[in-house]
């Protein structure tokens, strides 16, 4: 059964009470909670009965159909995001594949393990890798840059967010990184 408290994310997510990097952090925990995600998904199905209700329809369904898969087609390709999302204790619990892609490490590989164990090495600043550690203990959102190590041993630096999933009373659930890989710059290409 879920707590009151997801049950009340649950809600504010459907209703759109969430802010945008809310959403996100959110919907990476929908990954891999599967209780929390059929929660979400029956009222999704509740909110979706009760506005075609009250709406009539302003075009015929394959028509409309046709001009929301014509906008679709028009849109820029999104390089996609890498996912992690770790326990309180910053053991990973979930990644998703454009993750494991940039780090070339496994789902298995990752599990059970602090991602910085992994993909962090020598060249790695660690005066960044601090002010990371001093945001999760502070339980504050931490967005940096940061060179990492990928299974080859090549290098790639990326742009990481990690936000803390706090219950109500502050302590964290979940930590959710948000990550994006950077292009190669020279200092990279001469090494």
């Amino acid at each position: 059964m879920l707590s009151e408290l997801l049950q009340d994310r649950a809600v504010r997510y459907v209703s759109g009470g969430m802010s945008e990097t809310e959403r996100g952090s959110f919907e990476v925990i929908l990954g891999f909670h599967h209780e929390l995600r059929a929660e979400v998904t029956g009222l999704q199905d509740v909110v979706a009965t009760v506005v075609m209700a009250a709406v009539p329809p302003v075009a015929p369904p394959a028509e409309l159909k046709a001009r929301l898969l014509s906008a679709l087609d028009s849109l820029p390709p999104v390089e996609p995001e890498g996912w992690v999302a770790t326990d309180p204790s910053g053991l990973v619990v979930w990644v998703n594949s454009a993750f494991m892609a940039m780090c070339g490490y496994s789902l298995e590989e990752l599990k059970g393990r602090k991602p910085g164990d992994l993909l962090q090495g020598p060249d790695t600043d660690p005066v960044t890798v601090e002010r990371i550690r001093r945001g999760l203990r502070a339980r504050t959102v931490c967005r940096e840059t940061l060179l990492n190590y990928h299974k080859d041993g090549s290098r790639y630096r990326v742009e990481v967010c990690i936000d803390p999933i706090l219950d109500d009373g502050g302590q964290p659930l979940w930590f959710v990184a948000r990550e994006r890989k950077l292009p190669a710059d020279e200092t990279f290409a001469a090494s």
